[in-house]
């Protein structure tokens, strides 16, 4: 897969998970792909900070995607 197009699935996979997800009900665990879901802004910081900022992120480690270097991790937010 091209590297940009899966850096835009992991872009709008951020609007997809955690609170006010637009797909309801996806785990913030697991795998995207070959992409492993690390952690997210709400297990990180206070859930009431995330919740008032409007803000929310996901960390995913990359190192076993195509045309990413091993333990490469993207950042995936919103907010």
């Amino acid at each position: 897969m091209n590297r940009d197009l899966f850096l835009a699935i992991l872009s709008l996979d951020a609007y997809n998970r955690g609170y006010r997800a637009k797909i309801k009900n996806l785990p913030v665990s697991g795998l995207l792909g070959n992409a492993v879901i690390v952690t997210d802004a709400i297990a990180e910081l206070n859930e009431s900070e995330v919740l008032s900022a409007d803000f929310y992120a996901l960390a995913y480690d990359v190192g076993n995607v195509a045309g990413f270097s091993a333990g490469e991790q993207v950042i995936s937010y919103r907010g």
